[in-house]
């Protein structure tokens, strides 16, 4: 039997292939929602952009458009399909993070998606991006598997998914790829940089080909926000300025992320079905919208309309409190959608209000208030994500603000650094604590955290009966060759284990041979089962006579067993990135050998193809077809008799349910399902 394993390394051209039709699917995703969002926002609310539309309105439609929409979207979300079923950009993380991207489906994830486009269109508070991305990382995620891409990379598709939709959302490629490694990934190896930059470039100009071509004056074009003053040459002295200013700006974040943490609470406090939590905090929304529907949305025309002209304090002070109460309603009460814009608005605000601050305190050290602004978005971004490089590249692109990268720089570290002391988590990652998920830090300890026994468990485990007399335990060792020997009862459930070493010096003693029995000499020894990560399992390596480790099933019975070199393997691939990939042979004997196989090629346990069932292995050419070599055919054994591995013989007939273990290029192997 051969068994292989092999490190992620360096991709092939198929990969950034695939990486450029995520990003295709992001790009495209991005422009149906901005033209569908447009064609509904003409519908319901009037022509000019959203906010100019919504100031338009009487009270009365401003009062109740929300509580129509948000009514809308909650029939979507659990009216028509199940809201425990939905899936959003928590379960983007939690699917990336512990690489579970199989678990990201389409169908609950366009209702998810419909919902949000529903809301964000009719007045909820909460951005854009929400649903583009997490609707562009499954699509890019099903797109992965469709083309039988190894589960071990789905991750890496997600994330191109991810930074594909951002990128469509905002078009700032740079930015929206940091976002998908600094928050998403985390992990900014040049391996996984470069697809995701393929994939956030792509679906970029995607959207723009559409903004600026068929569809120029219905979608948003580059820049997101065009009309910035000329914001004046920056002091040295003002560098102290900016690092106050990102400390407040976490304040800010503090304030945001525990009020939608208390207003989540006290709606699931109010005594009434989930489906009518959303269109009650719509009646909210509505009362607020009366007086200030500038709330509306993430808030990107409010901050344009802010960023062009000076607004009074009185109504920047309303706005940033208005803002924060309306986003915790609509999230709270069960509304979902994107929390980037609305950080960005409020750190917008939070950095007026301490130009406004700063123009009184140190007047001949603030020419404009608006560069405050400007870098308290960046600071906000960076205090609610926890991601201040992205943050600060994002808002450089988004605003063409590259003279203002100091102060960006400064007041976003400051931000993110203040946000940590005052205790605050990512509002990406709170929704996972919430959950009791624990996301791994480091890549040393995500491969431990997101391996599982039955990952790298092999089915070789070699055990006998408690009544077994010495005799026939010498046997098994002259046959097997093996270290360990577990002892089963009669009902299959394991005793203990035997150590060849403690009895070696008695193997050739025949006055033993029916005066022992296993149950005599076995020893305790800690198991596993199929489920455990390998961080739960690897203090009980700590025993350094003990190199593997017996796997029970349900019933306590011996399936398997986990060997130490096999975790080793795994942080050699995961953390060192071990590009080799080597072949472990098992002979009949027990004897074991190790081949390396060459760069480029895998080997891999493939179906027989559905048209060469019933003929003879001969006739079918395999090798000139396939381009690959057939070590072993595995047949399927009948009842409860164990598969039979057979050297393919050319009058051999394939059968139904054969399968082929096969050397050949990689490509070729991933042709024919196997996984390279």
């Amino acid at each position: 039997m051969a068994t292989a394993r092999r490190a992620i390394g360096t991709f092939g051209p198929q990969t950034y292939l695939f990486a450029a039709a995520v990003g295709v699917i992001g790009g495209l995703v991005a422009t149906a929602f901005q033209l569908g969002r447009h064609g509904l926002k003409e519908l319901l609310v009037g022509e000019g952009n959203f906010l100019d539309a919504a100031l338009a309105l009487e009270p009365w439609m401003r009062f109740t458009l929300p509580i129509a929409s948000c009514m809308a979207a909650s029939l979507l979300a659990y009216g028509l399909t199940r809201r425990r079923d939905s899936q959003g950009m928590a379960d983007v993380m939690e699917a990336v993070t512990l690489r579970r991207g199989e678990h990201l489906r389409v169908g609950p994830t366009i209702a998810r998606a419909l919902s949000s486009f529903v809301l964000v269109a009719g007045g909820g508070s909460v951005g854009r991006e929400g649903p583009i991305v997490y609707l562009s990382a499954s699509l890019g995620t099903r797109l992965s598997r469709f083309a039988r891409i190894p589960m071990g990379r789905l991750g890496l598709f997600t994330g191109c998914g991810v930074s594909a939709g951002m990128a469509g959302a905002y078009y700032a490629p740079l930015g929206a790829s940091l976002f998908a490694m600094e928050v998403v990934l985390g992990n900014f190896a040049i391996d996984i940089f470069a697809p995701v930059v393929v994939a956030a470039v792509t679906a970029n100009f995607v959207v723009q080909g559409f903004a600026a071509g068929p569809f120029q004056g219905l979608m948003k074009g580059y820049p997101m926000y065009p009309d910035l003053p000329d914001f004046p040459t920056v002091q040295a002295s003002e560098i102290l300025l900016f690092l106050a200013l990102g400390c407040l700006a976490a304040c800010g974040a503090f304030l945001f992320i525990r009020t939608m943490a208390l207003t989540e609470r006290l709606f699931r406090k109010i005594p009434i079905p989930a489906l009518w939590r959303l269109p009650l905090g719509g009646v909210f929304l509505g009362l607020i919208s009366i007086w200030m529907p500038e709330v509306w949305a993430g808030g990107h025309d409010t901050a344009n309309r802010i960023l062009a002209a000076i607004p009074p304090v009185e109504f920047v002070l309303a706005l940033v409190i208005l803002k924060i109460v309306a986003t915790s309603i609509t999230v709270g009460a069960g509304g979902s959608g994107g929390l980037f814009t609305p950080s960005i608005l409020i750190g917008l605000c939070v950095g007026m209000l301490f130009g406004f601050g700063a123009e009184i305190l140190v007047p001949d050290a603030v020419e404009d208030p608006r560069t405050y602004g400007m870098v308290g978005m960046a600071a906000g971004l960076a205090a609610t994500t926890q991601a201040p490089i992205m943050a600060v590249v994002l808002l450089a692109e988004m605003t063409q603000g590259f003279d203002l990268l100091v102060p960006l720089l400064v007041a976003a570290i400051a931000g993110s650094v203040s946000a940590r002391y005052l205790g605050l988590e990512s509002i990406y990652l709170s929704p996972l604590l919430k959950r009791g998920v624990r996301v791994p830090e480091g890549i040393e300890e995500t491969a431990l955290t997101t391996t599982r026994v039955r990952d790298i468990m092999r089915e070789e485990a070699v055990w006998i009966s408690e009544t077994a007399t010495f005799d026939m335990i010498v046997g098994m060792v002259k046959k097997t060759r093996k270290d360990f020997i577990y002892v089963a009862d009669r009902a299959g459930a394991l005793c203990g284990a035997i150590n060849i070493h403690d009895i070696k010096n008695y193997l050739g003693d025949e006055s033993l041979a029916h005066a022992v029995i296993a149950s005599d000499i076995l020893v305790a020894t800690p198991t596993v089962t199929e489920s455990e990560t390998l961080a739960e399992i690897l203090n009980r390596f700590d025993d350094p006579e003990i190199h593997e480790l017996p796997v029970v099933g349900e019933h306590g019975q011996v399936i398997g067993i986990v060997d130490r070199r096999d975790l080793i393997s795994v942080l050699s691939a995961e953390v060192l990135q071990n590009r080799a990939l080597r072949a472990k042979f098992v002979m009949p004997e027990g004897a074991t050998d190790y081949v390396e196989i060459p760069r480029g090629h895998a080997l891999s346990r493939i179906d027989v193809p559905a048209e060469m069932i019933g003929k003879r292995f001969g006739d079918t050419d395999f090798r000139r077809k396939t381009h690959l070599s057939v070590l072993t055919l595995i047949r399927k054994g009948k009842g409860s008799a164990k598969d039979e591995r057979l050297l393919p013989e050319p009058d051999m007939i394939l059968q139904e349910g054969d399968a082929l273990i096969v050397l050949g290029a990689e490509e070729a192997v991933r042709k024919l399902g196997g996984q390279a």
